[in-house]
């Protein structure tokens, strides 16, 4: 049952669970459904994730807009206007070579 095989970094989360669910997840464990609890625990909170987050509905105000504009600048790489026209050239110049045409 685990996911996609993609490389992800792990975080360890200590969690309060009630016994009987820790002991049917052993269960599964012990029929081979999953690896171990902790395969288990990530299978069940990405299903969780799966149904609830589709769920969830913003409403786009012009502050929650604002900021996310600010945090996409935060994390954007921003090129200067000679970097972005040197750039449109080299783009334009591997289309050329594409076509042919240089």
């Amino acid at each position: 049952m685990s996911g996609s095989g993609e490389k992800t970094a792990l975080v360890h989360v200590s969690v309060r669970v009630p016994a009987n669910v820790v002991r049917i997840a052993d269960m599964l464990v012990e029929l081979g459904l999953f690896k171990d609890r902790s395969d288990f625990i990530n299978y069940a909170m990405r299903e969780a994730l799966k149904e609830l987050l589709p769920r969830i509905r913003i409403e786009a105000t012009p502050g929650l807009v604002k900021r996310y504009f600010r945090l996409l600048k935060e994390v954007s790489p921003c090129l200067s206007e000679d970097e972005a026209l040197h750039l449109v050239k080299e783009i334009r110049g591997e289309r050329k070579k594409e076509k042919g045409g240089g």
